[in-house]
């Protein structure tokens, strides 16, 4: 009997029963992250110095394994995919989650139905750039030139449903000017261009901006958060000038297959937060412009819910759409 009660106990594990003695001794082995973009850029970053972190506090490594493709279908799906165990998990680019849903009608995967969230890790608040030869030293004197000279300026936009992309979407919508998009496949690309002046506009990332700055190159319009950034504390807001409750950040969420134990996604939620702050994360996130969170699961899910609400009406009401 004792055997027998044994197995069963075994092969209730095995098959992922929602039974929190399952999650006792977890984790075992490797953790595989899977993210939906190449090697090289944020995502990757935070996953690589994130996984660090949690394989020294958990004692399994953790294995990045970089899926891009299909707006993020590919990684969504092999997740979504993925045994509900807490082996397999993915960060995620907060558009793969609120944007691409209604962008895209071909997607894989469903962000509410296939998904648990663990925790936002962090956030991106991006900043306006323009070219100096653009005649707007602020946001207010953009506005008011685009909307004297309606299409003649344009921007470059990163990736369809990205921030850099939205948030211009979303400055248009909100001030009515009407400004181009020039989309890239890069940031690196896309700012050369402003510099040059192929593009008139971007929004982009506070250490590249501030940079670009500092050497003549760009000019800083504002920055797409609620308040002003320290490391720009001369910068204005959008809101504060002239485009009352704007905002445009990024962040990037992990997430676990639905039907992951709830003692395992609290065990994860607990580390992703412990290691978020620890200086050797935090620190290496500042450099990049980027604010470590490490927010509860709830705390997602209801970011998840807003930013879906806040995307959906945009892309309706400025009839935004993309060839599929």
């Amino acid at each position: 009997m004792i055997r027998i009660g044994f197995a069963v106990v075994m092969l209730a594990c095995a098959a992922v029963a929602l039974n929190p003695a399952c999650a006792q001794d977890y984790p075992s082995r490797n953790i595989k992250l899977i993210l939906p973009q190449p090697a090289g850029g944020a995502v990757d970053l935070i996953a690589r110095v994130l996984g660090e972190r949690l394989s020294e506090q958990m004692n399994q490594p953790v294995i990045v394994e970089n899926m891009p493709g299909v707006n993020g279908s590919l990684a969504g799906a092999a997740v979504a995919r993925a045994a509900p165990d807490g082996y397999t998990l993915m960060l995620a680019v907060d558009s793969n989650l609120v944007v691409n849903p209604s962008l895209y009608s071909n997607l894989n995967y469903d962000p509410f139905r296939d998904f648990i969230p663990i925790s936002v890790v962090t956030r991106l608040n991006t900043v306006l750039v323009a070219n100096p030869k653009v005649e707007a030293t602020n946001v207010r004197e953009l506005i008011a030139y685009a909307k004297a000279h309606p299409n003649k300026l344009n921007y470059a936009g990163i990736g369809i449903g990205s921030a850099m992309h939205m948030g211009m979407e979303l400055f248009k919508f909100k001030t009515g000017v009407q400004i181009n998009h020039v989309p890239y496949r890069g940031t690196a690309a896309a700012i050369t261009d402003v510099v040059a002046g192929v593009v008139d506009l971007m929004f982009t990332g506070p250490p590249a901006a501030k940079a670009m700055s500092a050497e003549g190159k760009l000019r800083l319009l504002a920055v797409a958060s609620l308040q002003r950034v320290p490391s720009m504390p001369d910068v204005p807001t959008v809101s504060e000038s002239g485009v009352p409750g704007f905002e445009m950040a990024g962040w990037f969420g992990l997430l676990a297959p639905a039907k992951t134990p709830q003692p395992i996604i609290e065990r994860l939620w607990a580390e992703v937060r412990k290691a978020v702050h620890d200086p050797r994360f935090s620190e290496r996130m500042t450099v990049q412009g980027l604010q470590a969170v490490g927010g509860t699961p709830a705390e997602m899910l209801a970011t998840m819910h807003a930013d879906t609400r806040k995307w959906v009406e945009l892309i309706k009401s400025a009839n935004i759409k993309i060839e599929q």
